[in-house]
């Protein structure tokens, strides 16, 4: 979304002249320079390769290199901060002194993990990344004080997780080019008529799971799901089924199931579910709001110093722990 809005959404974008040097970007009266730009794109880049190693930027991804699109990703988060801090004073958040002493303390700690070299091909100096913290604790602070206001009960019936054996039964085929193409009607009318003898040695006291290894058409059997995970249509039956109970065959838009219901609650499963829930509402809840401040937002791109932007490719430029000295001090209060 943020990447659309410096970039492709027409009635926010103006692309004008008229830069300081060294600004990247500008929203409204707030400013991204090359120094900001650099910190946030090293780090990330450092700590990106410590799990997929150099090689990744030589790859590319579509029409676009792995690097030109880790640059728009970065981009996004760092256009996210900024739009977070412009909603701040309609939300009311500000930072108090404690946490302005904390994120002068964090500023002055990651200044020193950088060498004479990061410092200099960074354009790192500790006003700079005081204010990069500043702007990141107070984006953390508007977006929780948001998902905060949100209040969702959700009952154990609702978030309910069950567990089943099933035997499924496509009825569908890939062609030579791994297109799905689904059967005509007389072949899942005869898909239909085995399924439901499968169904009928079921409930008559053939072995379920000697039945599954036979004619289930998936790599697994047995499977925990929470409700809308599956087809409207197996919901309806699957979790109405009591334990042991075999279900009817049930008909999906991909193929049939005949489903055994192992256990009708699973508690575990069922509490993640929930809190997945009151996490998706809560998410739901902040992007309504961010996409309603978007229109206040005049978004400026320098495309000529973005465009010259690069990561630095360097064994002497390795700093990665900016997020990290910032969850330190800010989060676990070390």
């Amino acid at each position: 979304m943020a990447v659309t809005l410096l970039c492709a959404c027409e009635r926010t974008v103006v692309v004008t002249g008229g830069f300081s040097e060294g600004e990247v970007f500008r929203i409204n009266n707030i400013s991204c320079s090359r120094a900001e730009m650099n910190i946030y794109l090293t780090n990330m880049a450092n700590s990106y390769e410590e799990t997929f190693e150099n090689e990744i930027w030589n790859t590319t991804a579509g029409n676009t290199t792995i690097e030109d699109a880790f640059k728009e990703t970065v981009l996004a988060k760092v256009t996210r901060i900024k739009v977070l801090n412009l909603m701040a004073k309609e939300e009311k958040v500000s930072l108090s002194n404690d946490e302005k002493k904390s994120l002068k303390k964090a500023a002055k700690a990651y200044m020193k993990t950088l060498s004479k070299k990061e410092k200099s091909e960074l354009g790192a100096d500790e006003d700079t990344v005081y204010a990069m913290y500043s702007e990141y604790a107070l984006a953390e602070k508007v977006y929780n004080s948001i998902i905060d206001e949100v209040n969702v009960e959700i009952s154990d019936d609702d978030a309910r997780s069950i567990t089943v054996q099933q035997v499924y039964i496509k009825t569908f085929h890939e062609d030579k080019h791994g297109k799905l193409i689904d059967f005509s009607d007389g072949a899942k009318a005869d898909t239909k008529e085995r399924a439901e003898e499968i169904r009928e040695d079921a409930v008559t006291g053939a072995d379920f799971e000697e039945l599954c290894a036979l004619y289930n058409e998936e790599d697994e059997s047995t499977h925990t799901y929470r409700r809308g995970e599956m087809p409207e249509a197996y919901d309806e039956v699957a979790f109405n089924l009591e334990e042991g109970e075999i279900s009817k065959v049930i008909t999906t838009d991909d193929g049939y199931y005949i489903v055994k219901c192992i256990s009708t609650y699973e508690r575990k499963a069922t509490n993640e579910n929930k809190e997945a829930i009151i996490n998706e509402a809560k998410r739901q809840t902040f992007e309504e709001k961010y996409d309603a401040f978007l229109p206040n937002i005049t978004a400026n791109l320098n495309e000529k110093e973005w465009e010259d932007i690069k990561i630095i490719h360097d064994e002497e430029i390795k700093t990665d722990s900016f997020f990290d000295i910032y969850k330190d001090i800010m989060v676990d209060g070390k």
